[in-house]
């Protein structure tokens, strides 16, 4: 689960819209501004989110996995911190993401992201 968490920050990070595809492009993905629930819209939801030039970076703690609500499924929650270089670091978002994973094979199934505070 940790794994897989920080392989989708890194994706975001590098603002890598296929491997976000390849990641998440089955899963049900929530924003506070948009998401998708059908496979084929991945990508334009992903270029859209990261079309910002500024480089940035996620911080991930608290990381808390437990059973999920569905067998053999598992859930992650932890918090997160968005830098945005500009040219300097400055804070830009606190919030939370919720990743749900079915076994085997350890597929995304869900993630959701919150955000309890950002600068816009």
């Amino acid at each position: 689960m940790a794994n897989l968490l920080h392989t989708y920050t890194g994706i975001a990070d590098r603002k890598d819209v296929d491997a976000a595809v390849a990641l998440l492009g089955s899963a049900r993905v929530t924003f506070p501004g948009g998401g998708y629930d059908r496979p084929g819209r991945a990508a334009a939801f992903f270029a859209a989110l990261w079309a910002s030039p500024l480089p940035h970076r996620h911080d991930v703690s608290n990381l808390v996995v437990v059973p999920g609500e569905i067998p053999e499924t598992w859930t992650a929650r932890a918090h997160y911190t968005r830098w945005v270089f500009d040219p300097g670091p400055v804070l830009h978002t606190l919030g939370e993401y919720t990743l749900v994973v079915r076994e085997p094979g350890w597929a995304v199934m869900d993630l959701t992201v919150t955000r309890t505070w950002t600068t816009i």
